[in-house]
């Protein structure tokens, strides 16, 4: 048996952001996603400030809303 092929059960991580606004949870692929849905009035916070302090910070957050920044884990099917 091919110890190599852990019975294909291998992780594949990806980037989520995790806004919390109105009480309400949405979770986003990319800052560029969330932007195309709200506005930085809405949030509070222009695409610029959020894509150049959110790595770094891992948590941002505004009178308006809460923005943070995980790690979505999936297994692979094969």
């Amino acid at each position: 048996m091919n110890n190599d092929n852990k019975g294909n059960k291998e992780k594949q991580e990806r980037k989520v952001v995790h806004l919390e606004i109105g009480g309400q949870h949405e979770y986003f692929g990319s800052i560029e996603k969330l932007f195309s849905k709200y506005t930085k009035e809405e949030i509070g916070f222009s695409i610029f400030q959020v894509r150049n302090n959110l790595k770094r910070l891992q948590i941002m957050e505004s009178s308006k809303c809460i923005i943070r920044v995980g790690i979505l884990q999936t297994k692979i099917r094969k």
